[in-house]
């Protein structure tokens, strides 16, 4: 299989492999090295260039993933394609409707969220059919996404990075539930960029390495380190450890404060100079509300924030930007980019009215120049055009301009959600040494993350949330993922409290 996009991208070079009736097959590779783009034709979203597919030991040329969802082929897409101002129970049956009509040609709303809430039950998914998606964080929605897949009771499912968004414990259900599937006799073709959940579940390992196959592999065949090794076509320490000294000045502090939505209870924490700080716990206990009230797009009832001394609670956050404050948001394609502007747009958004790049209209070259500066430092691979829109990048490309831009403006402090999500080994830890460098110019970092690994490998602090309160602290070298961990679920340091002053 081959694909060459018309911007001269060759996404795929000759490309075959094969797979297995009832294994779990992984497909591995760095950002941009097909991976999507190859699960994309399989699905019927993208016309290869050239290449036979055979499935079912039939040829199969899909012209609209109608035709392998017909086939009982399904995909859970990296990126969310579900409609905003429906239920879950809708989303997952959209276009099975007439499955749920009742003798007036009625669709019987109870019996779809009945059928809904039998398969959330056996996935152990804490979500409800009634749940409308706008109202829904984002790991909540990719949970969405995986079940409208597996409601329609495919053979064949394709994973494009589903776990990429989820918490810790949500992936290990995940995990156990795709080898529960394996077993029913369902195949699996699973892209991850997070080996360990590779080396967990998969039979066995397809590398892509830019556009190729640099091998396929049983899992007994290789290990972590070699398989990295051979997606990057070079040797990778993965190896990472935060430091262990902390400045005394404080650059940001956030002082008991509680949001209108009521989530938020008294927290309170300083961030030191230099530091980074990492937030632990599972999706839903306030992660997302902190890094919004942070932002300015969350409200206060009480308490207040502080960028060295000065208050920012009545500013925007445009004004929080001016102050000093740099965001890498958990959802790049709704909040962080915009997919149809070119790589140039996205990369002075945000900073375009800083006087940097002109004081009255944008000087072009100086723009061209700070991207081309991005997409060099952080191996953003494109057609080296800095006109191409955003949404032709794969989505770790994406993910690698975003924190590109966010740090190369060295804000006084960096919110960063999520910032791994969907980047490959290579990335990630460029990522890192990004933070890392950062943090020793003197910058603080808030680091929010549903990887505890992540957080561990990059945290000087750990502050783990629980239903909206800190409930535990600790600190680089004294870590224990296991203490965490009773703490993220409640087992430890789970007594409530209310903000008597939160709004409904």
């Amino acid at each position: 299989m081959s694909k060459t996009y018309p911007n001269g991208l060759e996404a795929l070079k000759e490309v075959t492999f094969d797979v297995r009736r009832g294994e779990i097959h992984a497909i591995v590779g760095e950002n941009g090295a097909g991976k999507s783009t190859l699960m994309n034709i399989l699905f019927g979203m993208i016309k290869p260039t050239s290449g036979e597919i055979t499935f079912k030991d039939k040829s199969f040329s899909p012209k609209h993933p109608s035709e392998a969802i017909d086939l009982g082929m399904g995909m859970v897409h990296q990126h969310f394609k579900l409609v905003q101002s429906i239920t879950v129970a809708e989303n997952v049956v959209l276009g099975m409707e007439n499955r749920f009509q009742n003798k007036l040609r009625k669709i019987d709303i109870a019996e779809v969220n009945r059928s809904v809430a039998s398969l959330i039950k056996k996935l152990k998914m804490s979500i409800s059919p009634e749940d409308r998606i706008e109202g829904l964080p984002i790991s909540k929605r990719q949970q969405v996404e995986i079940l409208k897949v597996l409601y329609r009771d495919t053979d064949f499912v394709i994973l494009d990075e589903p776990t990429a968004v989820l918490a810790p414990n949500e992936v290990d259900d995940f995990l156990e539930f795709v080898m529960g599937i394996r077993e029913m006799g369902k195949t699996v073709v699973f892209i991850s960029h997070r080996l360990g959940e590779v080396f967990a579940i998969a039979d066995r390992i397809t590398i892509l390495r830019r556009g190729r196959v640099a091998g396929t592999f049983e899992k007994k065949e290789v290990n972590r380190e070699s398989v990295a090794n051979m997606m990057i076509g070079t040797t990778i320490d993965l190896s990472e450890h935060p430091e262990d000294s902390l400045k005394s000045d404080v650059v940001l502090s956030v002082e008991e404060i509680c949001d209108v939505s009521g989530t938020l209870k008294d927290l309170n924490f300083e961030l030191h100079e230099g530091e980074i700080l990492g937030f632990a716990g599972v999706g839903g206990n306030g992660q997302e509300e902190l890094f919004e009230a942070l932002v300015g797009n969350l409200k206060l009832s009480s308490g207040d924030i502080k960028l060295r001394g000065s208050s920012l609670k009545d500013h925007d956050t445009f004004g929080r930007r001016m102050a000093g404050l740099a965001y890498i948001t958990d959802d790049r394609m709704k909040k962080g980019l915009a997919p149809d502007r070119s790589i140039i747009d996205n990369s002075i958004a945000g900073h375009h009215k800083f006087g940097k790049f002109g004081k009255v209209a944008i000087n072009n070259s100086k723009a061209r120049s700070f991207a081309e500066s991005i997409i060099a430092d952080y191996d953003v691979r494109t057609s080296k055009n800095g006109r191409t829109t955003v949404s032709a990048l794969s989505g770790g490309n994406m993910q690698k301009l975003l924190v590109g831009r966010e740090i190369a403006f060295e804000p006084k402090v960096l919110l960063a959600a999520q910032p791994t999500t969907g980047v490959d080994v290579a990335a990630r830890k460029l990522i890192h040494d990004s933070f890392r460098k950062l943090s020793k110019a003197g910058s603080g970092i808030v680091l929010i993350s549903g990887d505890l690994e992540e957080i561990m490998d990059l945290a000087n602090r750990i502050i783990v949330l629980y239903r909206g309160r800190a409930v535990a602290e600790m600190s680089y070298p004294h870590y224990d993922s296991t203490e965490i961990s009773y703490y993220m679920t409640g087992i430890r340091g789970s007594q409530d409290v209310n903000c008597s002053n939160a709004q409904p």
